[in-house]
């Protein structure tokens, strides 16, 4: 059974994920079509998925460690959708260098899609997580 914040937690990863995808399917549309969209996705569907899993996990083990009257406060959403964020990129990374067909040779090859992730999903991961912050600390109250 689900306790109010590990549901809270995953119902916030569910609504990023979600929202990213469908960010990015639109603007890779866009710009390049549905064909290659089509095969982008194809070509990230695993690493997408171990990422998507990897995030899931830590954010029913980060729902699981804090107990029923821990008192939260709204920082602490924040910190928690960008470590989510972060953990799924790194992950995701982590299985495309294992694909036969990877551009990523080492490790400083993360941080610039670290970064890319950070600039265009900082701002979508802030109000996600100002709003588990707030859903977290009303919990309480």
């Amino acid at each position: 059974m689900l306790n109010r914040t590990k549901r809270l937690i995953l119902t916030a990863i569910t609504i990023e994920i979600i929202g990213a995808i469908f960010i990015s399917s639109f603007f890779y549309t866009m710009f390049f079509g549905l064909n290659e969209t089509i095969e982008i996705f194809r070509w990230l569907f695993f690493p997408i998925l171990f990422g998507t899993i990897l995030t899931y996990a830590l954010g029913w083990f980060i729902g699981s460690s804090f107990s029923a009257n821990y008192v939260f406060k709204k920082w602490q959403g924040i910190l928690m959708m960008f470590a989510l964020l972060i953990v799924g990129i790194c992950g995701a990374m982590l299985s495309l260098s294992f694909a036969s067909n990877n551009d990523i040779n080492s490790i400083d090859a993360i941080f610039p899609v670290i970064f890319v992730f950070l600039a265009f999903g900082g701002l979508p991961t802030l109000i996600l997580g100002l709003w588990l912050g707030s859903q977290l600390k009303k919990k309480q109250v």
